[in-house]
Formats: structure tokens, sequence, C-alpha cells
């Protein structure tokens, strides 16, 4: 298996063989973090996991 550091043991995303009705979280790997001010601002530390919300446009919908 890959590992892009070598000398660590590589962590699989996922297990090989998954059992049903068990949750499944795969591990986070650090790559780097926002500046805390914009942390502050954004919610978060890890780019990875900032999604900022999107109105959808209503007027696709046929509305106003």
């Amino acid at each position: 298996m890959y590992t892009p550091y070598p000398g660590i043991y590589p962590i699989p995303f996922m297990p090989m063989y998954a059992m049903l009705a068990h949750a499944y979280v795969p591990y986070q790997t650090y790559v780097n973090a926002f500046p805390l001010t914009e942390a502050l601002m954004k919610g978060t530390l890890f780019p990875e996991l900032y999604q900022p919300y999107i109105e959808k446009d209503k007027r696709w919908e046929g509305r106003k």
C-alpha cells in the first residue's frame, strides 16, 4: 500500500472487508490549517471541513 510518509505504517482509508450495519469513519490526515484570525471567521481551523453556505437560486425553481 502506498504511503506518502516513508517509515510510517499506512492507514487504510476504509476496512478491506467492511461489515454491514457498522459505522466507519475514515482517518483524517492533517495537511494544513487556517491562520487563527481566519479560522475564527470561518468557524473551523481545518480547510477540509470548511463548507460555506450558498443559498440556492430560487429563480431556477420558478419562484421569486
